[in-house]
């Protein structure tokens, strides 16, 4: 498939670099979180419930909550877009559970056009880039860390770029070179 598919944490420039490649290519760009709430609507998900949980609980409580919804929002995502650039947000492929990590790795098995942006190989330097990239406030560290330090991004990836020191339109030029669309 020639669809391409962006993942890493916050602030590495996913959406930046996919709307590059939809202008370059000529090809739709579709952002997850753009969508993710009508597909977890399908399922049941509340936002008042959510809305409630992060003021009792914390940010760490809703990422957790949206965790039950991620794999089905991927697989509709999918299912409704095709030959696309697709930006899938900063938290949507890291999971907490094995069944749901299963579940995502099946639904983009097909696709050899996976790229992982992050800053760095080394996950110190890639989060002083996203703190200097973003404010982040205190509440936020924890699920910052969290994202940058967990396995799912790098194995489900296919290619990976490091994105610390590039320019975008930089990362847009290697993501094309990688995936054969030059």
């Amino acid at each position: 498939m020639k669809d391409i598919i962006l993942i890493g944490p916050v602030a590495v420039g996913k959406t930046t670099t996919a709307k590059l490649l939809s202008e370059k290519l000529a090809k739709p760009f579709i952002s997850l979180d753009d969508h993710r709430f009508e597909y977890y609507k399908e399922i049941g998900y509340d936002h008042d419930y959510m809305k409630e949980l992060h003021q009792k609980a914390g940010i760490m409580a809703i990422f957790q909550y949206g965790k039950i919804f991620d794999a089905y929002s991927i697989e509709r995502v999918l299912e409704d877009h095709q030959d696309c650039i697709f930006d899938f947000g900063g938290g949507n492929i890291v999971c907490g559970f094995d069944f749901d990590y299963n579940r995502i790795k099946k639904a983009l098995a097909p696709y050899e056009n996976i790229v992982f942006l992050t800053p760095s190989a080394d996950k110190e330097e890639s989060l002083k880039f996203i703190y200097e990239r973003r404010k982040i406030t205190p509440a936020d560290k924890e699920l910052i860390e969290y994202l940058v330090c967990n396995h799912s991004n790098n194995e489900i990836a296919k290619h990976t770029i490091f994105v610390k020191d590039k320019t975008p339109e930089e990362v847009c030029n290697e993501v094309l070179s990688i995936t054969n669309n030059l």
